[in-house]
């Protein structure tokens, strides 16, 4: 919570700067090619998290790793590492993205389902909840055999638990407290 909290200023900054100079998309790319990256190599991310490190070093390190990297994601890596601050970046950038989806009136909704969607099921998946919504839809599909049959669908805040486990979860608890709405026949 606290890194939420600390990363807002940075990220709103960040927002805003990219807004007024028109370049939402290039910076939340270039944003997502440093996370990317800080992710995929933990010798670099551990080296800019190092606080023996001097920032001097840390910032030739990422000029090195990204040689061409746009001008305001470079200044705002730079602010963060002087103010040491390093582990803030993945919790800026997905700020950043929350940021963008808001201005652009798109929801990202994680999907997981227990079998593949085809193409026209998570197309009529994505057509249903944009009219729920009233909001562009961009989904994002997880398989999870454990669920049995269904999906479960994260919005946000909002779940909407359509799986056979949570259903089956469900009758087990009306059983056991003697609820079982009259649809299970004692033998």
């Amino acid at each position: 919570m606290k890194h939420e909290v600390v990363a807002k200023p940075y990220a709103r900054a960040l927002f805003g700067v990219a807004t007024a100079r028109m370049r939402e998309e290039q910076v939340g790319q270039a944003l997502a090619e440093v996370i990317t990256t800080w992710d995929n190599d933990p010798e670099f991310a551990q080296f800019i998290r190092r606080p023996e490190v001097p920032s001097e070093a840390k910032r030739d390190a990422v000029g090195r790793v990204f040689p061409d990297l746009d001008a305001i994601v470079r200044q705002l890596i730079h602010i963060v590492i002087d103010k040491h601050r390093e582990d803030l970046l993945s919790t800026i950038y997905a700020e950043y993205q929350r940021l963008w989806d808001e201005q652009r009136a798109v929801v990202q909704a994680q999907v997981i389902t227990a079998s593949p969607l085809t193409a026209q099921q998570q197309q009529d998946l994505v057509d249903v909840l944009s009219q729920a919504t009233k909001r562009t839809v961009e989904v994002t599909v997880q398989r999870d055999p454990s669920l049995i049959a269904g999906m479960v669908v994260r919005m946000g805040d909002r779940v909407l638990d359509g799986s056979l486990a949570r259903r089956l979860a469900l009758l087990g608890d009306r059983l056991r407290s003697g609820d079982g709405g009259g649809s299970v026949v004692e033998h």
